[in-house]
């Protein structure tokens, strides 16, 4: 069985990381979409347990992309990735690029990654011309002066919760 895993912050779930979920899900069996808890760094806008249910809502919206929901493990973790994908017999590490930036950062944790855990091999997604400008912190800026245009970007309950907070 093909293992991987999709982790971020998902501070709020986006259209663009639901794009990366379903695209992952061609490509493995299984995946493990995870949020990466740092007890270094502030809780963040949502939060974890509040993004958790916004990622498991986000996905009934779009019905597991046609995939049995057993295909999809959605919680949070604290600890370095690789450890996680060791633990649980991962082996594919799947990275959402939007831009140039996001390559060469993801290009950098890949080759520490690879450095510890060389059984762990990183797919870049390449996000679609309409995602490559979505980031959690322009829709939540977006969502902070109540524009409509919230719903464009995200699930209708994340868009919900955005409004709702602010």
């Amino acid at each position: 069985m093909k293992r991987g895993i999709y982790a971020g912050s998902f501070d709020p779930p986006t259209r663009g990381h639901l794009d990366v979920i379903r695209r992952a899900s061609l490509i493995v069996d299984e995946l493990h979409v995870m949020i990466g808890v740092n007890p270094k760094k502030s809780g963040g806008f949502f939060p974890v347990d509040r993004r958790l249910k916004l990622i498991e809502g986000s996905l009934e919206h779009m019905a597991w992309f046609d995939r049995e929901r057993s295909a999809f493990h959605i919680g949070a973790f604290t600890g370095l990735l690789v450890d996680y994908c060791r633990q649980h017999d991962i082996r594919f590490n799947i990275r959402g690029l939007r831009a140039a930036q996001d390559f060469n950062y993801e290009f950098e944790m890949h080759g520490i990654n690879h450095d510890i855990a060389p059984e762990i091999n990183t797919v870049f997604l390449v996000a679609p011309p309409e995602f490559q400008f979505i980031s959690s912190s322009t829709i939540r800026e977006l969502a902070s002066y109540r524009s409509p245009a919230v719903a464009k970007y995200v699930t209708p309950c994340v868009a919900s919760a955005l409004l709702d907070a602010n």
